[in-house]
């Protein structure tokens, strides 16, 4: 048995003690539920460690992701105490009289119903346009997110209270419920009894000036973004994709290396020769629903001339389009005549696998797709959910 590897993202030969287990497709899209194939051994613990913070991550937190990945979820949920929907991130929040500590920011977020929360945490200048900020810091380092509800809707409230919830459950947050509970009687109600912390004295008077911020509806909002926050990913990504379906193969071709080159910061200022469309160029364009499916992470990989593509999108929009190799690589796992298609629901925590013609021929109701049929029925109850959601009282 050989004693090393060579890593799929640094190409160098390493132990086989620095093997970590990689998700080829990262978590937050849905990987964890992804078939078997990719599941990879073939990287190394410094690239599975370096690559998720500065490359996943900035993918995953860029504004546009972290909003378009909390509106797909929104299309498969079909009651208030389902796990919780994530939160969307308006921006970096100006609010007089709140008071933020040195290197902190005060961070502004809705709920499913609307719910105001105001989280203020660590600051990471190196990650300015990272939606929550630097994900290790927030584990580690103290936080505070005040919640504010606005219904008295007690499906809203089961819903935002889950949602809420669930966005900080990973981060050292004290939570401030920003509202007076009280019993059928009048009678106050301890907090903690829905998971909120006791506030400080500091907590009342920031409670005030986000409420009054509310109130006078003028909250001024920043979003950072950086134009690049895909490019690395999408090298990334097909490296992962096209070695998890077309094996050894895939690496002997130049797209490989160029795929490689891109990963990483050139440091003789040579750039990757990748070929395709990044997600700011192609946006909400109508191909994205050819290639998408409603509330899917969508991975398509079809033959485009001589060559096979991947094309990512999210609920049918911001899609990028990458090329993986040449049209001569086959693959058990791809049919070259239908092409391939792998649709991630992370919020259902599911997958649907087909050919790239299945998929079609079920959007145009030529042939439906059983396991889509039942995503479709959840699809009907989350937008029959949702409508009476907006019926309820305010």
């Amino acid at each position: 048995m050989d004693s090393t590897f060579t890593c799929l993202y640094c190409g160098k030969a390493k132990p086989q003690n620095e093997s970590s287990l990689e998700h080829a497709i990262p978590q937050f899209m849905g990987g964890e539920y992804a078939p078997q194939i990719f599941q990879l051994t073939n990287v190394c613990k410094t690239c599975n460690n370096n690559l998720g913070l500065w490359v996943d991550a900035s993918y995953a937190k860029s504004w546009f992701i972290t909003n378009y990945l909390a509106e797909a979820a929104r299309l498969l949920c079909t009651k208030p105490d389902d796990p919780g929907l994530p939160l969307r991130c308006m921006g970096k929040a100006q609010i007089p009289n709140l008071d933020v500590p040195d290197e902190h920011v005060a961070e502004h977020w809705i709920g499913p119903s609307g719910e105001t929360i105001t989280w203020i945490r660590p600051n990471d200048e190196r990650m300015d346009s990272y939606t929550g900020g630097n994900p290790i810091d927030t584990k580690k380092k103290p936080s505070v997110a005040y919640f504010f509800p606005v219904s008295e809707s007690p499906e809203k409230h089961t819903l935002g209270l889950r949602s809420f919830h669930r966005s900080l459950e990973k981060r050292k947050a004290r939570k401030i419920l920003c509202a007076e509970l009280r019993d059928p009687n009048g009678a106050k109600v301890d907090p903690k009894v829905w998971g909120f912390d006791s506030p400080t004295a500091d907590d009342v008077l920031n409670r005030e000036a986000i409420r009054t911020a509310i109130h006078a509806g003028n909250i001024p909002m920043q979003v950072v973004v950086n134009t690049k926050f895909d490019q690395r990913f999408m090298c990334k990504l097909s490296l992962g994709i096209g070695y998890s379906l077309f094996g050894e193969d895939f690496l002997t071709h130049a797209t490989a290396s160029e795929a490689r080159k891109g990963v990483w910061r050139p440091s003789d200022g040579t750039k990757s020769a990748m070929r395709g469309t990044s997600t700011l160029f192609a946006c909400d364009t109508p191909f994205a629903k050819v290639v998408g499916y409603p509330g899917a992470v969508a991975i398509i990989v079809m033959k485009s001339g001589p060559s096979w593509s991947m094309c990512v999108s999210i609920d049918e929009k911001i899609p990028f389009i990458i090329e993986l190799g040449p049209g001569s690589m086959t693959s058990q796992h791809v049919n070259s005549e239908e092409g391939y298609a792998l649709l991630l629901f992370p919020y259902r925590e599911n997958c649907v696998e087909l050919t790239m013609a299945a998929l079609i021929a079920h959007r145009l109701e030529v042939m439906k797709h059983s396991a889509l049929e039942q995503i479709d029925l959840i699809r009907g109850a989350a937008s029959q959910f949702d409508a009476q959601l907006a019926a309820s009282s305010p």
